[in-house]
């Protein structure tokens, strides 16, 4: 049995890469002032340019201390989080606060738009195949289908006192979005402090402020060639993979990427791209059309408005949306 990386650790192999970009700057600007910090199991980094360091470091320490309070916020391993109480609660209906509120209302929005590809009530799946722990494993059919049972979309209703409600053994996971939210939250920190050209990437979920980022899409068979590189002018990209999280017997590959119709690992796609306008987009909608498959997932991204995506299959074979090659890049 080989394993590779679970979702909370504390470093993960980045699924997109961040190229150099020295060609897009001008000597007189402020040389770039780039800092890292692990939240939300991964490395999170942000560069800012065109800045006075001074100015910079200040912007980013704000960032810094917003994913850390998403990361405390919304880890279902906070028992002081109100993802560990509605998940470990008996109580079918509790309150929550604005804040997730509204962030459950983008996941049923984006549930919906993927025929329910994208779910984000999966956590006794998850659990099942021990996906974040050190000891990952293949469960029987039973304890899948058993699983299943207390999974899924389904089972959650909203109001907007604001309130959850679930039957007691039906649990919230954000692993989809989590790292999405907080690189948007994480800009509108920068912004807030007067920043015009950044760029953050928590373990491959990215978004840029300001023109001229450019960012490499790592190959999914081979871990040191890119497959494409693409200009990232104020928008965000998110990739998901079956190549960093997974488990292998007996010659096949279980990844972490589950079917919420199945209750196992999704078939047909080896990685998806996607780039929108905000990183929760791209990073829901690229779990949503891995589930999906590339010839599924690529007609659904042609429907969606503002987001755009790249499947490639388990052959090597890619497929993009309409306007993806739009965003592709080469040097000038």
């Amino acid at each position: 049995m080989k394993r590779k990386t679970t979702l909370f650790i504390t470093a993960v192999a980045l699924t997109i890469i961040l190229l150099a970009a020295s060609w897009v700057r001008s000597r007189k600007n402020p040389e770039p002032v780039k800092r890292t910090q692990v939240a939300l199991g991964t490395f999170v980094d942000i560069e800012v340019r065109d800045r006075p360091g001074l100015d910079a470091n200040r912007a980013i320490t704000v960032a810094f201390q917003e994913v850390q309070r998403i990361h405390r916020e919304f880890s279902p391993f906070n028992e002081f989080g109100p993802l560990w109480r509605i998940n470990r609660g008996t109580k079918e209906t509790v309150p929550i606060s604005r804040e997730l509120y509204d962030l459950l209302l983008v996941c049923d929005t984006i549930h919906e738009n993927t025929a329910g590809a994208f779910d984000p009530a999966m956590e006794a799946l998850f659990r099942t195949w021990r996906i974040r722990e050190n000891k990952p494993a293949i469960p029987s059919a039973e304890e899948v289908a058993a699983a299943v049972a207390l999974s899924g979309w389904r089972n959650i209703s909203l109001n907007d006192k604001p309130e959850i409600s679930r039957p007691p053994g039906v649990e919230i996971s954000f692993g989809a979005i989590a790292k999405g939210y907080a690189v948007d939250r994480m800009i509108e920190k920068l912004k807030e402090q007067g920043i015009e050209n950044a760029l953050v990437n928590a373990g491959g979920e990215i978004r840029a402020l300001g023109k001229d980022w450019v960012v490499g899409i790592r190959h999914p068979s081979i871990p040191e060639e890119l497959v494409r590189t693409i200009n990232l002018s104020g928008m965000a990209v998110a990739t998901s993979g079956d190549y960093e999280q997974y488990t292998e017997n007996e010659g096949t590959r279980y990844h972490h990427i589950l079917d919420p119709a199945t209750g196992y690992p999704a078939e047909g796609c080896s990685s998806v791209t996607v780039i929108a306008g905000s990183c929760i987009e791209a990073d829901a909608y690229a779990t949503g059309i891995f589930v999906l498959g590339p010839e599924r997932g690529i007609e659904l991204a042609n429907k969606i408005a503002g987001i755009e995506a790249m499947a490639i299959n388990k052959s090597g074979t890619v497929f993009y949306s309409k306007g993806f090659e739009n965003f592709l890049w080469s040097p000038p």
